[in-house]
């Protein structure tokens, strides 16, 4: 009985990935395969059962060969075990996610397979001919496959066409990076290309036919192979947005200075932080102790915090945001007077509009235009210019109107998980 329960065993794991088990692996006829990748059919008194995908791929850093996950490589090499009286031959399928030089993606995609089929030998002491790696280079075939299942993605049906009608891998390149000015090749790269980075391990099974159960039981093992319901599953090569979920959150940093207060010689720097997808607290800062002139000075310790929301996502394209202003002020404009706070600051509150956009391929950097309005209650002492000049009024007031306008310079970093962007994948 334990004989009969190993046999439908394999053939249950068989059956429900496919319902005609193949002799090779799915992602093999996805492109052309050198034949060197096939094996020699089993005898007529075995059956073979591949299980495709074997576990969840492994998958690689940008631009790395070395296995990261040694607890998934664990797992496998356990697995494995367990099978090892059936065990037949084992694929391994090394690729490359698009960016980056062809040459170096082809390097890529064999070296990762490598690793593993060196790992599997060194660990298992598995035979090296029946490890069959396979590079499948820059995975193109598994981008398309990615995109029929998200529909959501931006410009989806342009990438299509192009992926479709276009045959070099180069010309594909330079017509993604060309799309709405490079932002759905950056979307690629942070949505999709992660997912192409990988090693796909698929292996096949060869079991005894019930005549030769009847001659041979001494050949198989005492007890059938114990596998958790875990460690064969197919599992889709998918990122979690593709799946129906919500896309992976970016978090990002900027430094800016507002280059309007520059041009007035007023000192200021400012820091964004993006911890969520569309939200940003941006906190810009100016410190300006110095006086420009004797009639001319702009003295300001001040902050200007504001949430904002970001139509697209942080630091590109629209948003709106609501700000608050503490400023303390000693100001000078003309020779009629000098304005200066009695030790009691500025304060206010107002609403803005924005627009982000990226300069260059790198998008490190980038421009930054915004205007907003409000009111700022304050209260000011007025001294006759001079240097002791006399105190000849004070009051208070309040202002409705303007309360923050940029035109600002960034650098930005991108603090997603797997998500930054690098010449090579």
């Amino acid at each position: 009985m334990r004989i009969v329960g190993s046999l439908f065993l394999g053939w249950l794991c068989a059956c429900s990935l496919y319902a005609e088990p193949p002799t090779v692996p799915s992602w093999l006829h996805e492109s052309t395969a050198s034949s060197s990748v096939f094996p020699p059919e089993p005898s007529v008194d075995r059956i073979r059962v591949v299980l495709d995908p074997f576990m969840a791929p492994f998958v690689f850093e940008v631009n790395q060969t070395q296995l990261s996950n040694d607890a998934q490589l664990e797992v496998l090499l356990d697995s494995l075990q367990k099978l090892r009286a059936y065990l037949s031959y084992v694929w391994i399928g090394g690729s490359a996610s698009p960016e980056g030089s062809g040459t170096r993606n082809q390097r890529l995609g064999q070296a990762r397979a490598d690793a593993v089929a060196h790992r599997l030998v060194e660990r298992m002491g598995f035979p090296a001919h029946r490890l069959w790696t396979y590079n499948r280079a820059e995975d193109w075939t598994s981008l398309e496959n990615l995109l029929e299942q998200d529909r959501h993605f931006p410009n989806r049906r342009q990438v299509m066409d192009i992926l479709q009608t276009t045959q070099s891998a180069e010309e594909r390149k330079q017509a993604l990076q060309q799309l709405d000015q490079g932002e759905t090749w950056q979307h690629l790269i942070e949505d999709l290309f992660p997912s192409l980075r990988l090693v796909r391990v698929s292996v096949a099974l060869d079991y005894p036919t019930l005549s030769r159960l009847a001659s041979q039981t001494e050949l198989l093992p005492s007890e059938p192979p114990s596998l958790r319901p875990d460690d064969i599953v197919s599992i889709p090569l998918l990122p979690p947005r593709a799946q129906g979920t919500t896309r992976t959150v970016k978090r990002k940093i900027a430094l800016k200075t507002n280059l309007l207060f520059d041009a007035l010689l007023v000192a200021n720097l400012g820091v964004e932080i993006s911890p969520w997808t569309h939200w940003s607290l941006d906190i810009p800062v100016w410190y300006s102790p110095y006086s420009i002139a004797s009639t001319w000075k702009i003295r300001l310790l001040g902050i200007q915090p504001e949430i904002r929301w970001w139509f697209k996502e942080a630091m590109q394209g629209h948003f709106i945001g609501c700000h608050t202003h503490v400023f303390g002020f000693n100001i000078a404009l003309n020779d009629y007077a000098r304005y200066q706070d009695p030790n009691h600051a500025l304060w206010g509150i107002g609403l803005s509009y924005g627009y982000a956009l990226s300069l260059g391929q790198s998008r490190h950097w980038g421009m930054e235009f915004t205007i907003g309005a409000g009111f700022a209650n304050y209260r000011y002492e007025a001294y006759l210019p001079g240097r002791n000049g006399v105190k000849f009024k004070s009051g208070s007031d309040r202002y409705w109107g303007i309360t923050r306008a940029g035109i600002s310079l960034i650098y930005k970093w991108d603090l997603s998980p797997k998500n930054r962007k690098n010449n090579e994948s």
